[in-house]
C-alpha cells in the first residue's frame, strides 16, 4: 500500500485452482472438472466484492475444462490453454479517496503465493502433496481487459507496471481475469506433463486509495 492518501484499505482473500489434466488416448483422470475457489477474509471492508453473477467472492468457485496432456504440451505462456474467464467486481464503494479526501476512489489489486509460486515466470505450480497431483503442469493468470491482456506475474513486485488498476463509478468498479493451463517451466522432452490433478492457490490483495 502507498503511503500518503487520504485513506487507505485492504482486502485480501486467498484463491485455490483446482484443475485436471486428461491425457489424449486415455480416460480422465478422477477429477474431470477443474475449478478455481477463492476463499478469504475480509477487513476494513470498503467494498462488497462479488463475482459476476452476484456470488460473494470469498467464497467463489469458476469450472475449468479437463484438457489432454498435449494440449498442454503444445501451447506456451504467451497464450495458455483451457482458459477460463472471471470477473472480481467491486459494488457499494465510498464515492470519494484520494489524497484530497474528494477524488474519485481508486483500487489497485496485487496476486502472491507463498507455495506455490514459479518465480521463474509468475505462474502457479500443481501441489505436489495432492494423490494423483499432474506434473509439469501450471496454471497462468492474465489480465482480460480491452486495453490489459499482459499476464499476472504472480509474487513478482515489478508486476506493478501491468497490475489492473480502476476508478470506481457511481460506487463501483470491476477486476477482469483469464486463468489458463500452461507448460511447467521445466518441462522438456525427458521431463514431460504428466496427466492428474493440479492443485494450487493464491493470494489476491485490493488496495483502495
Amino acid at each position: 500500500m502507498k503511503q500518503g492518501f487520504g485513506f487507505k484499505m485492504l482486502k485480501t482473500a486467498g484463491a485455490v485452482l483446482v484443475a485436471a489434466v486428461a491425457t489424449g488416448v486415455q480416460a480422465a483422470p478422477p477429477a474431470d472438472t477443474g475449478l478455481i475457489t477463492f476463499d478469504g477474509a475480509v477487513s476494513s471492508t470498503t467494498c462488497t466484492l462479488t463475482t459476476s453473477n452476484g456470488i460473494s467472492a470469498n467464497n467463489l468457485t469458476v469450472s475449468m475444462p479437463v484438457v489432454s496432456k498435449d494440449e498442454v504440451e503444445g501451447t506456451n505462456l504467451a497464450q495458455g490453454v483451457g482458459s477460463k474467464t472471471f470477473e472480481l467486481l467491486l459494488t457499494n464503494c465510498p464515492d470519494i479517496g484520494g489524497v484530497s479526501g474528494t477524488d474519485p476512489l481508486q483500487a489497485s489489486i496485487a496476486f502472491t503465493s507463498t507455495q506455490f509460486v514459479d518465480l521463474s515466470n509468475g505462474t502457479l505450480h500443481a501441489d505436489p502433496t495432492v494423490s494423483g497431483a499432474a506434473q509439469n503442469v501450471n496454471i497462468a493468470l492474465y489480465n482480460n481487459t480491452a486495453t490489459n491482456t499482459a499476464q499476472v506475474k504472480i509474487g513478482d513486485p515489478s508486476d506493478i507496471a501491468t497490475a489492473q488498476a480502476i476508478t470506481m463509478v457511481n460506487g463501483a468498479g470491476s477486476f477482469a481475469y483469464r486463468a489458463a493451463y500452461v507448460p511447467g517451466s521445466s518441462v522438456s522432452g525427458i521431463n514431460p506433463v504428466t496427466p492428474g490433478i493440479v492443485s494450487t492457490n493464491t493470494t489476491f490483495t485490493i488496495s483502495y486509495q
